[in-house]
C-alpha cells in the first residue's frame, strides 16, 4: 500500500453562468487535481479550489493560488509522502503539518486523494471509513451568486422548481438590494423555503450589521451567513439576531471552532474540507460543533466532481452536518439531473452523473470517492498542456 507517486496539475471546467460573491475577483471553475498512485496500482484523486482573494478574518488564513498548491504538492508535501502507507491518513496528516505550515488547500487535495485510495484498497466508500452514514442523503442549498436582482430571482425560482428547498443568496455589497431581494423571494416562494443570505463579511461593524440583519429578518430571511468580520463583532450580531447566524470566514479549523464556541460568535458553522486542511481536519471541526450542539453545513468554492464527492461522503458521516450543503451536483455534459439546482458547470470529469432525489444527493457507494474519473476528459480540461 506504499505511495510511489504524487502528481498535481491544473484543470478548468466551463461554467453554466457567472457565479460570484462579495470580494471575489476571479472566476469559479479553476482547480488543482492531485493524483496519488500506490505500488499495487491503486490511484486516488484529490482536488483543491484555491482563491487568492478569499480567506479568514483579518487575512489570517487563505491566499493560496493554483500555482502555490501545485508547487507545494510537487516539491514539499508529495516527496515527504513517498514510501508511506496510503491508508495511514492520520500519519500522513502529521507529516504534511510537519513539512508545511498552513497551505491548507494543498493539504486538502492530498487528503482527499489519500482517502480515495484508502477506500479503493479497502473496497469501501469513504463515508464508511468515516464511521458510516448517519443520513440517507445530502440536501443541497443552491448558491445564487451576486447578479442583478431580476437574474437572481430567476435563478432562485428555477432552482426551487428543480426540487431544492434551500437557497444561499450571495450579498454583502449593497444591503438595500439584499433586503429587497429577500423580501421578493419570500413572497414568491412562501414560508417553507430556507433563504440563507451570505454577506461574506460585507455588513461592516457590529451596529451596522445588526441593523441590516434586523431588516433582513423583517423581509423574511431564514439565516444570515458571516455578516461581519471577526469574532467580537460576530458575537454581538449573533446575540442580537432572532435568526441563526453562520460562521464561515471566522471558522477554518478546529482551533477556530473552539474559539467560535467559547465566544458564542455564531449559532452555526460552515465547514470546508479545504479550510480545515482535509477530511480529518473537517471531521474535528464538525465533532466540536456536535459536542457544542451547533449545526453545520458543508460548503466550499463549488468543486468539480472530485471535491464534491468528498463533500458528500463527509456530510453523510457527520451528525452535525445537518444544514443544506452549498455544493455542486456533478454530472457530465448533457446529463446533469437538474436544469439549475446544483448545476454550476456545463461539463464535469466523472463518467456518470450523481444520483439525486428531491434536491438531495444520494450516497456514492462505490469504493473510495464513489465516482469514476473520466481520464480523457480530465486530460482535455488540463490547463498546463
Amino acid at each position: 500500500m506504499k505511495i510511489i507517486s504524487v502528481e498535481a496539475f491544473p484543470f478548468s471546467l466551463p461554467s453554466r453562468r457567472d457565479f460570484r460573491w462579495a470580494g471575489m475577483l476571479g472566476q469559479l471553475g479553476n482547480f488543482v487535481a492531485v493524483r496519488i498512485t500506490t505500488e499495487n496500482g491503486v490511484t486516488g484523486y484529490g482536488e483543491a479550489t484555491p482563491l487568492p482573494d478569499w480567506g479568514g478574518d483579518f487575512a489570517r488564513h487563505g491566499g493560496e493560488t493554483i500555482g502555490t498548491v501545485i508547487n507545494m504538492v510537487t516539491t514539499v508535501i508529495g516527496p515527504a509522502l513517498i514510501g508511506q502507507d496510503v491508508t495511514a491518513v492520520t500519519r500522513a496528516a502529521q507529516i504534511m503539518d510537519r513539512v508545511a505550515v498552513g497551505n491548507v488547500y494543498a493539504k486538502c487535495a492530498v487528503s482527499i486523494a489519500l482517502y480515495d485510495a484508502w477506500g479503493k484498497c479497502a473496497g469501501l466508500p469513504v463515508y464508511k471509513l468515516l464511521g458510516g452514514q448517519v443520513r440517507d442523503s445530502v440536501p443541497v442549498a443552491h448558491m445564487v451568486g451576486l447578479m442583478p436582482e431580476e437574474d437572481a430571482l430567476e435563478e432562485a425560482i428555477a432552482a426551487i422548481d428543480d426540487g431544492v428547498s434551500c437557497l444561499q443568496i450571495k450579498g454583502g455589497t449593497d444591503a438595500a438590494r439584499d433586503i429587497r431581494l429577500i423580501g421578493v423571494l419570500r413572497k414568491r416562494l412562501g414560508d417553507d423555503i430556507t433563504l440563507r443570505l451570505d454577506a461574506n463579511q460585507g455588513y461592516g461593524h457590529a451596529k451596522s450589521a445588526m441593523e441590516t440583519v434586523r431588516r433582513l429578518v423583517e423581509a423574511g430571511v431564514s439565516m444570515v451567513e458571516q455578516p461581519s468580520e471577526g469574532l467580537r463583532y460576530m458575537a454581538e450580531v449573533t446575540a442580537s439576531s432572532s435568526v441563526p447566524v453562520i460562521a464561515d470566514e471566522s471558522c477554518w479549523d478546529v482551533n477556530d471552532a473552539l474559539d467560535v464556541v467559547s465566544t458564542r460568535a455564531a449559532d452555526c458553522i460552515s465547514v470546508y474540507l479545504a479550510k480545515a486542511g482535509g477530511i480529518s481536519g473537517a471531521c474535528k471541526v464538525a465533532d466540536v460543533a456536535e459536542a457544542s450542539l451547533i449545526p453545520c453545513d458543508v460548503n466550499g468554492s463549488i468543486e468539480s466532481a472530485i471535491g464534491t464527492a468528498a463533500n458528500v461522503h463527509f456530510a453523510l458521516a457527520r451528525p452535525a452536518v445537518s444544514l443544506g450543503a452549498v455544493i455542486a451536483i456533478s454530472g457530465p455534459a448533457g446529463r446533469h439531473p437538474y436544469r439549475v439546482a446544483g448545476h454550476y458547470y456545463d461539463d464535469d470529469i466523472l463518467t456518470e452523473p450523481m444520483q439525486v432525489s428531491n434536491g438531495s444527493i444520494l450516497p456514492l457507494d462505490a469504493p473510495g470517492l464513489g465516482i469514476t474519473v473520466d481520464e480523457e476528459k480530465l486530460a482535455a480540461f488540463r490547463c498546463d498542456k
